[in-house]
């Protein structure tokens, strides 16, 4: 499935556009993630907030690269987690 048709899915507020971003970008969001934050559990939460923030966005906007916007998503998230888990009173280091 090219990148049109995912996001025609997601303009028509299809649920399998979830499923379908995940089956062409999911191995490459969990790289994204895996290599900021070093734990599958966070990763796994930052790709899973990547969707939601796919669907709550994307009727109003269209992003031209889908893969560049995916990929900014992700690491936004994950800076972000990692920020959380590495704060100076939450780090036992």
């Amino acid at each position: 499935m090219n990148d049109q048709d995912i996001l025609d899915l997601y303009f028509a507020r299809s649920e399998s556009a979830i499923s379908a971003t995940n089956e062409k970008y999911g191995k490459y969001c969990h790289t994204v993630a895996m290599n900021i934050l070093y734990s599958h559990e966070d990763s796994e939460e930052c790709v899973n907030d990547t969707y939601l923030t796919l669907w709550n966005k994307i009727p109003p906007k269209e992003p031209n690269p889908f893969k560049a916007y995916i990929c900014r998503i992700i690491k936004n998230l994950s800076l972000k987690k990692y920020e959380f888990n590495h704060a100076k009173k939450r780090n036992s280091e």
